[in-house]
């Protein structure tokens, strides 16, 4: 028994890393030539905030790491930076879920949309620390809204596909090592 929860985690990490790399792999497309006036939703930060909130033990903090570090190398953003912020964000995340399991919708949704604000006021202020050219301020909070927005039909794709639901009382195996 201890050896399927064991494989299935496994398999659940394998199935966000390579979400998160199709998803990647969608962002370097060339699919359009003129830059655009309106920024879209950030689908790494949603579907990771989704998953760290819903089931912490899919999302370990080196996997969260490694992934956004590849994003970061692979958009030409500052390396590390959002990688760390999502580390951080992962992490508060991660504690935050038991106090989540008896919820609502609505109170998840809330407290993933100020995680999301947290995420890009950090990632922002970081830039501005390092003297790094950022997008402007209305594009930012574009995002943001588009992320807010977007989740729910993310947590519903990935509980439907799947099958990322919030974790029971009864699991209490939040391990970031196993």
């Amino acid at each position: 028994m201890a050896s399927g929860v064991i494989s299935h985690k496994w398999l659940m990490r394998i199935a966000f890393v390579i979400t998160c790399l199709v998803i990647l792999f969608l962002q370097l497309l060339p699919l359009e030539t003129t830059p655009r006036r309106w920024a879209g939703p950030d689908l790494l930060i949603v579907l990771t905030v989704a998953w760290a909130g819903r089931q912490p033990k899919y999302t370990p903090p080196i996997v969260v790491a490694l992934v956004f570090l590849l994003a970061d190398l692979l958009l030409m953003r500052p390396p590390g930076m959002l990688a760390a912020v999502m580390v951080i964000a992962v992490e508060v995340q991660r504690h935050r879920a038991p106090s989540q399991r008896a919820a609502t919708f609505l109170a998840e949704w809330a407290y993933a949309a100020a995680l999301m604000v947290a995420i890009a006021l950090a990632y922002r202020v970081g830039l501005t620390l390092f003297f790094v050219e950022r997008a402007s301020l209305g594009l930012t909070l574009m995002q943001v809204i588009m992320n807010v927005m977007i989740y729910p039909f993310i947590v519903l794709l990935s509980a439907g596909i799947f099958g990322v639901r919030r974790s029971a009382v009864r699991d209490t195996g939040m391990g970031a090592t196993a």
